[in-house]
């Protein structure tokens, strides 16, 4: 088998850019995740009350699911943090890569 071959292009991107791309999609997977955060917020207030009068009048177990799935959401952003802040190492590594980079101060 043979290596794949990138084709030529006319225009190919520089590190700078490369880098700066990365981040930019690192914010804007971050703000994404602040309004899901901010929605599942606004779920719990709707679901608890202003007043902490449980409006709806849940049952225990109607309680006990909704926190369940609460719980997975956050424990899946907590993954997705996790997964940008490896993408972020790893852009920084990237960026640091020349040998005159003093970035290891």
């Amino acid at each position: 088998m043979s290596m794949p071959k990138i084709p030529e292009e006319p225009y190919r991107p520089t590190k700078e850019e490369v880098v700066i791309d990365l981040l930019k999609s690192i914010a804007m997977e971050e703000t994404a995740i602040s309004h899901l955060l901010n929605a599942e917020a606004e779920k719990i207030q709707a679901f608890v009350g202003k007043c902490l009068d449980f409006p709806t009048s849940p049952t225990t177990r109607e309680i006990i699911k909704f926190e369940g799935q609460v719980f997975k959401l956050v424990d899946i952003i907590v993954m997705k943090e996790w997964l940008l802040l490896r993408k972020l190492e790893n852009v920084i590594e990237f960026d640091c890569m020349e040998p005159c980079c003093e970035c290891e101060e």
